[in-house]
């Protein structure tokens, strides 16, 4: 008797302890769910932080570029442009300073305001301009006929100013490397040749480092970039070169 009382204790409890976990269990999952449903609701939100963060390095960095824009009293030569420029050492150039103006993720599409608000804090005989990689990157890229408006644009305000201009074509990217793989290659040669079409037709100088890139890698075994996209150390040098040779080219033909 006492065994059978024992039994049906244990079954009670076994019974009890059962329900307990089964509710818990419900209880937690309801809850993971509703978690899980909230994040996929949140998608847009999550993106928007996101691009807050590279807009909260664009106006940081792009306000410390003006500050330093101000801060110089000689003439100077500015490069204008995006991570590609960013990363890049810029030495003296026939006495005159360079100051490098490039924010990384910057787009020809979007630059105009900035552009403005640098040839206004500036003085100098020169202004170069290398940028048009992420009007191809990502989803929203920028169609051919777009991409040359904008530019074109950015060239005019640069000419508009009284300076001297020149324009860079793009580096080629390197395939098989992670950052090259988010870009649309197709646009790259695309965009290349509508900036040596605003070069001709608004008699600018183009330091085609496109066609300097090209020829130099034949020789080479080794990669050009460091991720695809950003140039390793010798490319840096050879599009420096192609660049600089351009530059003294319209400062010489700037001159009296």
């Amino acid at each position: 008797m006492r065994y059978n009382k024992a039994l049906v204790w244990l079954l009670c409890s076994s019974i009890v302890l059962l329900t307990i976990a089964a509710f818990y269990y419900k209880k937690g999952w309801d809850t993971v769910d509703g978690q899980l449903r909230e994040i996929a609701t949140n998608v847009n939100a999550v993106n928007e932080v996101m691009n807050d963060l590279g807009g909260l390095y664009n106006r940081t960095r792009s306000g410390i570029i003006l500050r330093q824009l101000l801060s110089l009293e000689a003439p100077f030569v500015i490069v204008f442009g995006d991570s590609i420029v960013e990363q890049l050492y810029f030495p003296v150039l026939d006495g005159l300073n360079v100051i490098n103006t490039g924010i990384s993720g910057s787009k020809a599409l979007e630059a105009l305001p900035f552009m403005r608000q640098v040839l206004a804090d500036s003085k100098g005989p020169l202004v170069i301009v290398s940028m048009g990689a992420n009007d191809a990157f990502g989803k929203n890229v920028a169609t051919p006929e777009r991409f040359a408006a904008g530019y074109e644009a950015l060239a005019r305000a640069v000419l508009d100013s009284g300076r001297a201009l020149v324009l860079v074509t793009l580096p080629p990217m390197e395939t098989g490397k992670f950052a090259a793989d988010k870009f649309d290659h197709a646009s790259i040669p695309a965009y290349n040749d509508r900036i040596r079409e605003v070069g001709r037709r608004l008699g600018v100088v183009v330091a085609d480092v496109d066609a300097a890139l090209e020829a130099w890698h034949k020789g080479q075994p080794e990669g050009f970039t460091v991720d695809g996209v950003h140039l390793g150390a010798k490319a840096a040098a050879v599009w420096r070169e192609t660049v600089y040779a351009a530059a003294r080219k319209a400062l010489a033909a700037g001159k009296p």
